[in-house]
């Protein structure tokens, strides 16, 4: 403590300065370390910390208070996970802190707090987070190898005075499970390396280190540590009761202990009460209904055990007597004076107190008598006992290398760069590439490049190489390069593309389907379809959507997001058969996600969809009725909810819902801003009309008129708008082949590039489209590359298409030949909307069942 006369103001010795200190709580002295670089030192030392914890212990045991939990839950959105601190004092749960990389859903269970710290296990992917909920501290873990099965537990080594992580899982080694052990002492990086390494004595029976796996994994049993031990109980495999397999943290050595004198079950489990190990044995199958709770004695590993208590739940509520499926004792609060509290857990996330003195029960939490949304039943408690705490959670050498000035420059310069180029500063170092591979940066890099995007942006997909399937060609270097790029290297076959989902694309075939990321070229092959390999060729009234650029005939295809495990997710709709006459068809409808790496059968639609593909907003897949199949020629808009895994049928704006069955009019859906569209395509007025939905109401946005523009004629394409710049509002066009920006104010259209015809041959230095129509109107905006970034310079720089000049290389190709050429004919290049990201998927199955 800092001397008085350092301390002008100050009058009391050090001595009662330290004890008025340690009365106060944990968020007081955290302010307090800010008042001098001395008050910093000394509440930070080991020494304080130490006395503040057995003060904090002393004043509980002297008058208890009331019990507080620590809840675990997933936010709103399943991307991250809310730390909650919860007392029976109010129905309302605190935040305490929120950790953005860890996904909720997938968080294993919670232990025991030990000595002020919680270990948290995120398994998708797989990492360890200690973390002081008191102070808000957090780090996270060093990588480790993804295992089938693992389980593992923090421990204090009071030789040393420090923490340690230990973990037990499977290892494959050449077609055999092993079971290995390491270990992660937190704050030595500078003695045993930031890393973790195998524990010193090894593991001395793999197939009794897989019994005690084997029931942590099953009942979602974390290892109990008591006295400088970690404790699993083992399931039965090695013999017919169960034992106790032990890990010293000092030693680092396993060891046994007998388990109580009763043939144990897998109802059975291990918890802390009064620093002594205990297992409590749930016996609500049997008549009477009880719960036993047997103690092991001091030191003793001959398996002296005792019966400690004997808690008859048919006396009790029938909610915590019957429905549970899963029974925790948690801890135990209170003394032999004040009278000792058995709390309890169960799987739907209640707490109730048992009073051992009198032997009455009352519930002191319940997740449905909060602002929480944890509601389902579950296998593995996320609660616990909750205890303030100043200990210490030290960094790890990544961590204080990235804090640092340099390290964060170097990190706000990585976030500004290309995709392309961040991929490549992956080589550097392995702590670079695990910055890169983050989450946490990967989600910053998306954000940041949104907000420094000038306007949507456009890649051209060509045929690839040996090693993948496509290229992509940015279109600002597409035009640089001309045709003649692509000269001998067209596509087999029809491709097409979905918008953007979170920095992913679709590119679809025929017959195979990809997940792209075409700013770093990471993609992935979705497992196929059956049902899509079908090439029956069905004759289907025109109706101006066959053959159209944007769809395969026979399966339909949407990406999203799954918000409940943050994967993105593709949906699949494929037809066996197609009968107009009759309006009788055949279908499949299948999903594919990551986390089960294949596609499985869900049921299908209510009403059959149409051949366009569906629009994605916010966890919804949105698809526009056939009026050509199914009972009835009117249209509306059928909804699929990831979430909810359920279909929803939405009624059309009533100048779409009534279907022209002359092939005049068609409807279909799309998203724009964030916002579900209907577009009705008129091809005898050339005009399309697009209806946003706000508020539960459709009320018309837009009407473009095309009649100027005879290439982008409604009569022979189907145009589809594919975004609206957000600066300038402008929207963008495409007809599968071109690619154009409408300006709904000035009611001009300008060019960007016509697949197979827009870079002629010319005299000139400039490449340029050829016109379509002597009515062009050139906006009267500058046209430069502030909206379409990588698209055109400025109306004096190089590579630019003014429409004023189209005319030149008019003979070179005509508006007419366009027009003519099939739509679904194979072309050199698609053009494709895509967001700079660096989202990827692992290509190593993890295990994802922590639900």
């Amino acid at each position: 403590m800092p001397s008085s006369s350092a301390l002008p103001a100050a009058s009391l010795p050090d001595e009662i300065m330290t004890e008025v200190l340690l009365r106060l709580p944990v968020k007081s002295l955290l302010r307090f370390r800010a008042v001098c670089r001395s008050w910093a030192a000394h509440l930070s030392s080991h020494q304080f910390c130490t006395l503040h914890t057995a003060k904090v212990d002393a004043d509980a045991d002297a008058a208890p208070a009331p019990p507080r939990l620590l809840f675990v839950a997933h936010t709103a959105g399943y991307n991250s996970t809310a730390i909650y601190s919860c007392s029976p004092s109010g129905p309302s749960a605190d935040v305490i802190l929120t950790l953005d990389e860890v996904r909720g859903n997938f968080v294993g269970p919670v232990a025991a707090q030990c000595r002020g710290l919680s270990l948290l296990y995120d398994a998708v992917p797989t990492a360890y987070y200690v973390l002081n909920v008191a102070t808000r501290a957090v780090t996270r873990l060093p990588p480790c190898p993804d295992a089938p099965r693992s389980s593992a537990g923090l421990g204090f080594d009071p030789r040393t005075n420090e923490y340690k992580v230990v973990r037990l899982f499977l290892h494959s080694c050449y077609d055999k499970l092993l079971t290995k052990c390491e270990t992660y002492t937190l704050g030595v990086g500078g003695r045993r390396g930031d890393q973790w390494t195998p524990a010193a004595g090894g593991v001395p029976s793999s197939q009794a280190a897989q019994a005690a796996l084997a029931n942590a994994d099953l009942d979602r049993l974390p290892p109990v540590f008591v006295n400088g031990f970690l404790h699993w109980l083992m399931l039965p495999l090695v013999q017919k009761t169960m034992s106790i397999m032990s890990f010293s943290i000092t030693e680092e050595a396993f060891g046994w202990v007998q388990p109580p004198p009763f043939i144990t079950s897998r109802n059975s489990h291990l918890v802390e009460l009064d620093g002594h190990l205990c297992m409590a044995r749930d016996l609500r199958a049997d008549s009477p209904s009880i719960l036993e709770i047997w103690k092991l004695l001091q030191g003793s590993t001959s398996g002296d055990w005792s019966l400690d208590y004997r808690i008859d739940l048919s006396a009790q509520t029938t909610t915590i007597r019957i429905e549970p499926q899963v029974v925790r004792v948690l801890g135990v609060t209170g003394n032999d004076r004040s009278g000792k509290k058995i709390i309890i857990g169960t799987a739907q996330h209640e707490v109730h107190a048992w009073d051992a003195t009198s032997g009455t029960t009352e519930t002191i939490f319940s997740v449905e008598d909060t602002n929480l949304g944890y509601q389902a039943e579950s296998s593995s408690l996320h609660l616990c006992l909750f205890k303030e705490s100043l200990a210490p959670v030290h960094r790890t050498n990544e961590e204080m290398s990235w804090s640092s000035p340099v390290g964060k420059a170097v990190k706000e310069i990585l976030l500004r760069l290309p995709a392309k180029s961040v991929t490549r500063f992956k080589t550097v170092c392995s702590q670079w590439r695990r910055l890169v591979e983050g989450e946490v940066f990967t989600r910053s890099y998306l954000e940041m490049h949104k907000k420094m995007d000038e306007g949507p942006k456009i890649m051209l997909v060509g045929k690839g190489t040996q090693q993948a399937p496509f290229r992509f060609t940015p279109l600002k270097k597409w035009l640089s390069e001309g045709s003649r790029s692509s000269e001998g290297a067209r596509l087999e076959t029809k491709v097409v593309c979905s918008k953007p989902c979170h920095g992913l694309n679709v590119v679809s075939t025929a017959e195979e389907d990809y997940l792209y990321n075409p700013c770093t070229g990471y993609y992935y092959r979705i497992p196929s379809d059956p049902g899509s390999y079908v090439h029956t060729s069905w004759e289907r009234p025109n109706d101006g959507i066959q053959n159209s650029a944007f769809s395969m005939g026979n399966k339909n295809i949407g990406l999203g997001f799954n918000p409940l495990n943050q994967e993105h997710i593709a949906i699949f709709i494929s037809y066996q058969r197609k009968d107009f006459r009759s309006r009788n068809y055949r279908w499949t409808c299948s999903v594919w996600q990551r986390s089960s790496w294949y596609l499985h059968g869900i049921s299908n639609p209510p009403l059959p969809v149409n051949d366009m593909p569906p629009a994605y907003v916010d966890g919804v897949f949105y698809w526009m009725s056939d009026p050509l199949l199914g009972p009835s020629n009117e249209q509306v808009i059928v909804a699929f909810d990831i979430a909810r895994n359920g279909y929803d049928t939405i009624p059309c704006p009533s100048h779409v819902a009534k279907w022209c069955d002359n092939g005049r009019r068609h409807g279909f859906v799309t998203e724009l801003q964030g916002t579900l569209c209907v577009v009705l395509a008129d091809s005898m007025e050339d005009e399309l009309q697009i209806w946003k939905q706000e508020h539960d109401q459709w009320d018309r946005a837009y009407t473009i008129c095309l009649k100027a523009w005879p290439d982008y004629s409604l009569r022979s394409n189907i145009v589809v708008p594919l975004s609206i710049d957000s600066k300038d509002g402008r929207i963008m066009l495409c007809t599968g082949r071109k690619v154009g920006l409408y300006d709904p104010i000035g009611k001009t259209l300008e060019r960007l590039c016509a697949v197979d015809g827009m870079m002629p041959r010319c005299t000139g230095k400039r490449r340029e489209l050829p016109r379509a129509s002597e009515g062009l109107q050139p906006s009267k905006r500058p046209r430069s590359g502030r909206n379409i970034r990588g698209c055109m310079e400025s109306a004096t720089g190089h590579g630019i298409l003014q429409a004023s000049s189209l005319n030149k290389c008019n003979n070179d190709l005509s508006t007419e030949k366009l027009n003519a050429e099939s739509p679904s004919a194979v072309m050199s290049a698609v053009p494709l909307l895509y967001e700079e990201s660096l989202m990827s998927y692992p290509r190593v199955l993890k295990k994802r069942s922590l639900e």
